[in-house]
């Protein structure tokens, strides 16, 4: 039997993170199932602190996994090629000075699509509809009405064009939305009706009605959503964080919603997470906060990002560019 090209580690958190985790059954399936012949792959699979995690990397040349043991790698896998993420954020993992010099790393961008659209169309109804008011008014058992028009014909700025972003515009193109989408360097994008540059976003923040965040955390982005970015929206205007928490200032968006300046706030991402009890986010007015769940698909996840790395082994072997494949000295 020949020998495999690739010699793939997968590396696991835990057996009850069931939407992040891979199976032996999982990878037999993506290679039953893959469109495109596939390379030769000889796989293993383990969890963090497995005893043979050093060996384990010394042997592999490709590891798919999440929650990397940095150190180890570093010690132990000069061998890899390939270092595949099953999620698209990477910030947890930097600064990259553990990634051994032959290897390419790659995120899962482009996976969630889907799931976050359905999740984005859900938020923008829930923050016309003012449910984060609603949800507030319960808690404090009282029965204060408020209605509200029909969502179409509204806008929505969106930062971030990427896989994220562009779902969100999907989403609310769906709804009749105008989409105005925030890019490093504009050009035209699918789903948007127009892209603007970070520069210019202080006047575009007073022409949305709501404010969606879908970017990566770098040292550009790290507290973008601070007390001018909140003080530049409409009042009345809805907010809503799929990236990450760093992204906002959680005291400035607090004191937007205290003073009712924003009509209502839904946080998919905060810092830290998970978020402590004594946080003052829980108690902050016309927010709704879930636990980092807007583009996990418990169905569908590993199944998509068995087939990323399938795609990026076929060209890793003829040679060709990388799918999501990360700068290592920008860090995105």
């Amino acid at each position: 039997m020949a020998e495999p090209i690739f010699r793939l580690l997968v590396i696991n958190a835990r057996e009850d993170e069931t939407a992040l985790h891979a199976s032996q059954r999982d990878f037999e399936h993506a290679l039953a199932t893959a469109e495109h012949p596939t390379p030769r792959i000889e796989a293993r699979f383990l969890v963090h602190g497995d005893p043979t995690l050093p060996e384990a990397l010394a042997w592999a040349n490709v590891l798919l996994g999440w929650r990397l043991p940095r150190p180890l790698i570093a010690a132990h896998g000069q061998a890899l090629r390939l270092i595949q993420l099953i999620n698209a954020g990477i910030d947890p993992l930097l600064p990259l000075d553990w990634l051994p010099p032959g290897a390419a790393l790659c995120n899962a961008s482009g996976i969630h699509g889907p799931r976050l659209q359905e999740w984005a169309t859900m938020v923008l109804l829930m923050l016309q509809a003012r449910m984060p008011f609603f949800a507030t008014a319960q808690r404090a058992h009282l029965w204060s009405r408020r209605t509200t028009p029909c969502i179409a014909g509204k806008t929505v700025l969106v930062f971030g064009t990427g896989g994220l972003g562009s779902a969100v515009a999907r989403a609310g193109r769906g709804l009749g939305l105008t989409t105005i989408g925030v890019k490093r360097t504009p050009c035209p994008v699918a789903d948007f009706d127009e892209i603007i540059s970070r520069d210019d976003t202080m006047r575009a923040l007073g022409r949305a009605d709501f404010v969606m965040l879908t970017l990566p955390l770098t040292p550009a982005t790290r507290g973008l959503a601070d007390a001018a970015f909140f003080a530049a929206m409409r009042e009345g205007a809805g907010f809503a964080n799929f990236g990450r928490g760093a992204l906002v200032d959680q005291p400035a968006l607090c004191d937007a919603l205290d003073r009712e300046h924003l009509g209502g706030a839904i946080l998919d991402v905060t810092t830290p997470e998970p978020l402590p009890p004594d946080s003052p986010l829980w108690s902050t007015k016309n927010l709704v906060i879930t636990p980092h769940v807007s583009c996990d698909d418990p169905t569908t996840y590993i199944a998509d990002s068995m087939r990323l790395l399938l795609e990026n082994l076929r060209r890793l072997a003829s040679g060709r560019k990388l799918k999501n494949q990360i700068d290592k000295l920008k860090g995105y």
